[in-house]
């Protein structure tokens, strides 16, 4: 049985293979819609189901509302079509013009020189690469990459970038080195300044948006990527919006870049850099705060109305830090996140 999605308004019919996402489909067929993510974090990819049936898998749980889901709202890239034929409209949920959606996925493969590696901690690594064909990448801060795993198997790994887009020529990734992990596990042998490793990109809509809000910033482990480019790209453009950036850690040698966000810090007044560790059992000298990054959002701030929230790390960190922003006042619209799944 052929199954296949309707996109509207553009009255396009794309058959999709068995267990292909709706987003997965859109993309192989040549068509494009807005996304980023890819795996229902980041509720870029936003559509209303306005005929026929199709299932969501769990990894929406945050990412739309129960008045979302009531509405019939989906994310394309979690929404599978099991038979017959399911119609989505992305006319009001999506900017995005009939020459966009026609024209597909409009991105670069690049070829970048690994310039450096840095060890921050026992595993997480900051891979400094200098783009070699095209020589410059023009992406925003909190976009991301993806790099592929060397060996011609055609798989890749997504990656934010950490450097500003000032740094002309320059993209810089933070790694959190996995055990067994197919890209990762190669920093320690066969990646190593002088290799050469195709990117492609930019992708992503995770971006600090323009106005006059607060801002409060959280991540956990490499999740620091997409802040840190935002934090400095804030700074090239004389930022005097107030942030908090909170780090959080499980114990003091899970600590990196603290000396750079101190030196923001003192250096502007707008700026307010807070790690914390969630194991201070294990430190011998910690003094900073204690406990889950997201306890400490909530012990530094008595509420949250007026503020917008940027999060990015692991899942169990999103979650909690969507409602504790959203239970305390600050708008679902104004909380944007970039989920980290680990990919090995």
């Amino acid at each position: 049985m052929t199954i296949t999605a309707r996109i509207e308004p553009f009255g396009e019919t794309l058959e999709l293979k068995p267990g292909e996402s709706v987003l997965s489909a859109i993309l192989r067929h040549g068509k494009f819609v807005r996304y980023g993510c890819k795996h229902g974090g980041c509720g870029t990819c936003r559509a209303r189901l306005i005929e026929g049936e199709c299932t969501l898998d769990d990894r929406t749980s945050f990412s739309l509302s129960d008045s979302d889901r009531a509405e019939d709202i989906v994310l394309l890239c979690s929404a599978y079509v099991d038979e017959g034929e399911a119609t989505f409209d992305v006319s009001k949920l999506q900017d995005l013009t009939e020459e966009e959606f026609h024209a597909g996925l409009q991105i670069d493969e690049y070829e970048a020189e690994v310039e450096q590696i840095i060890e921050h901690t026992h595993d997480i690594r900051t891979v400094r690469m200098r783009l070699q064909e095209p020589a410059d990448m023009r992406f925003g801060a909190g976009q991301y990459v993806e790099v592929e795993v060397p060996g011609g198997n055609d798989e890749w790994r997504a990656y934010s970038m950490s450097n500003p887009p000032h740094e002309k020529g320059v993209v810089e990734i933070i790694v959190k080195v996995i055990p067994g992990g197919r890209f990762s596990s190669r920093l320690a042998d066969d990646i190593r300044p002088g290799s050469r490793l195709r990117l492609r990109g930019p992708l992503g809509q995770f971006a600090v948006r323009l106005s006059h809000r607060p801002m409060i910033m959280v991540a956990g482990g490499s999740g620091m990527g997409p802040i840190r480019a935002m934090v400095h790209d804030l700074v090239a453009k004389g930022n005097e919006r107030p942030v908090t950036f909170f780090y959080g850690a499980r114990t003091d040698r899970d600590l990196f870049l603290v000396d750079e966000f101190r030196a923001i810090a003192a250096a502007h007044s707008w700026f307010e850099f807070i790690p914390v560790l969630s194991e201070v059992e294990r430190c011998e000298t910690w003094t900073g705060e204690a406990g889950l990054v997201t306890e400490a959002v909530a012990r530094r701030f008595e509420g949250f109305r007026g503020y917008e929230g940027y999060l990015c790390g692991p899942p169990g960190m999103i979650d909690a830090g969507i409602e504790l922003l959203i239970g305390a006042g600050c708008k679902s619209r104004h909380v944007f996140f970039d989920r980290f799944v680990p990919s090995g």
